[in-house]
């Protein structure tokens, strides 16, 4: 009987340790594109999306993205742990 208790004892502690390594995995490298279509519209849920295209990618630092709305395009990047940083285009100096 206790044979079965500390099996069933490893599996859920496996299954625990399993989990908090993905969920660190994607945290700290997310890289898996329909994660980040799916911030994507979560950022933008008040406005309708009509197309997303992917700019530029770097793997652990960045991904750009032009994102094309019912008011404008819109650039932003995503950083890992699936940080959305808006792009604010440079305004030019005026002599």
């Amino acid at each position: 009987m206790s044979f079965l208790y500390s099996t069933f004892y490893s599996l859920i502690i496996g299954a625990v340790f399993i989990f908090l390594f993905i969920l660190a995995y994607d945290f700290l490298y997310g890289e898996k594109h329909e994660k980040q279509t799916k911030k994507i519209h979560r950022y933008f849920q008040k406005e309708s999306i009509k197309k997303i295209e992917r700019l530029e990618h770097q793997p652990r630092k960045f991904t750009m993205y032009q994102v094309t709305t019912n008011n404008g395009t819109k650039k932003i990047k995503m950083k890992p742990g699936y940080k959305v940083v808006n792009m604010v285009s440079k305004e030019k100096n005026k002599k």
